[in-house]
């Protein structure tokens, strides 16, 4: 009888000490769509490249980033206005290399620093930094930090109907 109570307490420390984390987060709200047939949402189409959206300084639109640092500016709608919510700082938008081709979304913002004024930087090479304490995300591998100090990246859920991108949570 003692011996199954220790390997009990045995399994019961083990899960206690790994670090998991639930894949999709909840923590900030989201939802946001998007036609991915019509550029700059069509560059989700090639695998390991990801662009960023985030609100305007205004709140009266969004901004999309390209990796290359190309940026647009667009105007909410009025249902957009009512209805979009881009997390703690906006969103990351791509496919990954390893996948089944499926489109990611995670939050722009670092989840280390947990602050909507500490954006990510998204590059050409599939990474995303934080220049306030210098965290580094993979966002081709899960959003894992590549420094091993931080929890992966805030990511949130994607329906892909037809050319039709939603990210929610």
């Amino acid at each position: 009888m003692k011996k199954r109570h220790l390997i009990l307490l045995a399994i019961i420390v083990i899960a206690s000490c790994t670090n998991t984390y639930d894949v999709f987060s909840t923590k900030y709200p989201v939802s946001f769509s998007c036609d991915v047939s019509l550029s700059p949402f069509n560059s989700t189409a090639t695998l390991g490249y990801f662009l960023s959206v985030r609100p305007t300084a205004t709140k009266d639109g969004y901004k999309v980033r390209l990796p290359d640092g190309t940026e647009r500016t667009y105007p909410y709608t009025e249902v957009q206005n009512r209805v979009f919510q881009l997390g703690l700082a906006g969103i990351i938008i791509g496919r990954p290399y390893f996948g089944e081709g499926e489109v990611y979304a995670y939050d722009l913002g670092c989840p280390q620093c947990d602050r909507s004024s500490a954006r990510l930087s998204v590059g050409v090479d599939g990474k995303a930094s934080c220049s306030k304490c210098s965290g580094v995300y993979d966002l081709n591998n899960g959003g894992v930090a590549q420094s091993g100090e931080s929890r992966p990246l805030y990511r949130y859920r994607t329906t892909l109907n037809g050319d039709f991108l939603m990210v929610h949570n």
